[in-house]
């Protein structure tokens, strides 16, 4: 008899010991979020709490039914069930892993992680190299519109993303390609204007803007004129209800109530964003995957996510809210599905590397590599 109980005790700390290891954590997660729910903190916010955790769920039927009595949207239930399923991470392709997103209110940003990491060389942003006194970007002597000079005076090669603005000379530009511009070199690099009234100053060097532009002036910049370009800055001023003498992009960056609005956001993302070994973003809005950035490798990506971060939320609080549906693994691997199809077609070559085009009939983009075929940054836009 005491051998029968002393096995029944035995099975019992086991099956203690399992439901602990199976699922405790996961309905501590389930009341946690019953918490928040019942304490009115808004959905985006409970989303961004679950990613910056790691919250992981084993939702019951009985787990659902009570999230949904606390409150919980269906955009919500259908989050916590994509923790449950073990969705992220995920593989993308042979080289990259997707790990759980960042989300407020409309926005989510997925973080890329790359398998194996690349060695480029060492590079320095535009940022940096102006911080250390080794770029000097000025007008041609005869000042035209689409091109710049850019000189690089220190020693390791400056790479420079298209859609980074600089301000200055006789009106404000954009970088029109990425560029790889070697220690000691001078280059002509071509630029689009994103200020349409003006055309004088009394310098002729420009300085780091410190931003990159929305997604929809960064397409135009690689993919069409210079005429859209303006109608993109406008269209874009006009969403956020910024007006400018200069008709220029830089009004955007200076607007307080650009700041205001974009903060809770980029406070979310920030915090979805953290951790070692990430080389770049996938950005969705409404549900629907809209922008890509991958970089070589993360030592390079950490120091453009900044930029990257700020662009991504502009298009976000000048986007119409419609629903915090998340895109989900299959979403993401279809948008990338669509490269195997997609056409290409040199872009924009320099001595030191090559815009490759890439365009299906759903997406377009560029891949930038060095002259030894190395990827740089891949970027890729939904139509």
């Amino acid at each position: 008899m005491v051998r029968r109980i002393g096995f029944l005790l035995s099975i019992m700390v086991i099956g203690f010991c399992l439901v602990g290891c199976l699922g405790i954590s996961g309905s501590e997660n389930i009341n946690d979020i019953i918490t928040l729910l019942k304490a009115k903190v808004g959905e985006n916010v409970i989303m961004a709490h679950i990613a910056n955790k790691g919250m992981s769920f084993d939702l019951s039927t009985q787990g659902i039914v009570k999230l949904k009595k606390a409150g919980a949207s269906d955009d919500l239930l259908s989050y916590m069930i994509g923790k449950a399923t073990g969705e992220f991470p995920f593989e993308l392709g042979e080289e990259f892993m997707v790990h759980s997103p960042a989300t407020y209110e409309h926005l989510t940003i997925y973080p890329v992680f790359r398998k194996t990491s690349l060695e480029i060389g060492d590079y320095i942003t535009l940022d940096k190299a102006q911080k250390n006194k080794v770029v000097i970007i000025s007008e041609l002597s005869s000042a035209s519109v689409p091109t710049v000079l850019i000189k690089n005076t220190g020693v390791k090669a400056i790479f420079i993303m298209a859609g980074e603005i600089i301000i200055g000379g006789k009106q404000d530009r954009m970088v029109s390609f990425d560029i790889l511009i070697p220690g000691g070199k001078q280059v002509r690099v071509e630029v689009k204007c994103v200020e349409h009234g003006r055309w004088h100053g009394k310098s002729v060097e420009f300085m780091s803007g410190g931003a990159v532009g929305s997604k929809g002036v960064r397409t135009a910049l690689q993919f069409k004129d210079q005429g859209e370009v303006w109608d993109e800055v406008s269209k874009k001023c006009a969403e956020i209800n910024i007006s400018s003498q200069s008709g220029t992009y830089g009004a955007i960056l200076s607007s307080e109530e650009v700041e205001r609005k974009s903060k809770p956001f980029l406070d979310a993302m920030s915090q979805g964003m953290k951790g070692d070994g990430i080389v770049g973003m996938i950005m969705a809005l409404n549900g629907e995957v809209v922008c890509v950035d991958i970089f070589a490798n993360p030592k390079f990506f950490v120091e453009i996510k900044e930029k990257l971060l700020k662009a991504y939320v502009l298009d976000a609080i000048s986007t119409e809210e419609t629903s915090t549906k998340l895109a989900g693994k299959q979403e993401i691997i279809a948008f990338f599905d669509e490269l195997k199809d997609a056409k290409t077609a040199e872009l924009k070559k320099y001595d030191a590397n090559c815009n490759t085009e890439l365009e299906s009939d759903v997406l377009i983009g560029n891949e930038s590599r060095d002259k030894d075929g190395r990827l740089q940054h891949l970027n890729l836009y939904r139509k």
